[in-house]
């Protein structure tokens, strides 16, 4: 694994930005070493409006496909904040190193990261699946106003 290379671009939709900012800074001092991987993803990130965000760019709610190192298999998780996380196996939390790491990617990005344990790994974006919509980015119209005649 050569993780020389300059670290790939990300973007994030406003809604996960700020949802995630407030998680890295306000979690518990045990998973200081974990925040302080997300706060520096965070810092380096496009930001863009939710509706904005292009296709093949992984975020929370979204089903990602990947690879660990060199790994002959794809894995495949829905990304999740921690509090949202219901499927367990099935999702991976945005606050995980890997999870941080797959944060912003587009589909055919690598991305180096560390484990809790030390190991440095790199995951490869293989494509995205299905993208659940948030309910905080959804646009809401104000109900119409009917004219007396």
């Amino acid at each position: 694994m050569n993780t020389q290379h300059a670290l790939p671009p990300i973007t994030l939709a406003a809604n996960d930005y700020n949802r995630l900012l407030f998680t890295a800074m306000f979690r518990p001092k045990p998973g200081r070493r974990k925040a302080n991987f997300l706060l520096e993803e965070l810092r380096r990130a496009k930001v863009c409006h939710p509706a904005a965000l292009p296709e093949d760019v992984v975020s929370t709610n979204c089903r990602v496909i990947y690879r660990v190192d060199d790994e002959a298999k794809s894995r495949a998780h829905l990304l999740a904040h921690p509090e949202d996380l219901i499927w367990p196996g099935a999702e991976i939390s945005v606050t995980t190193p890997l999870g941080a790491a797959l944060l912003g990617l587009r589909v055919g990005d690598r991305m180096p990261f560390v484990e809790a344990d030390g190991q440095v790994h790199e995951v490869f974006v293989e494509g995205i699946g299905l993208r659940f919509l948030d309910d905080s980015s959804m646009v809401t119209r104000a109900p119409d106003v009917f004219a007396w005649s």
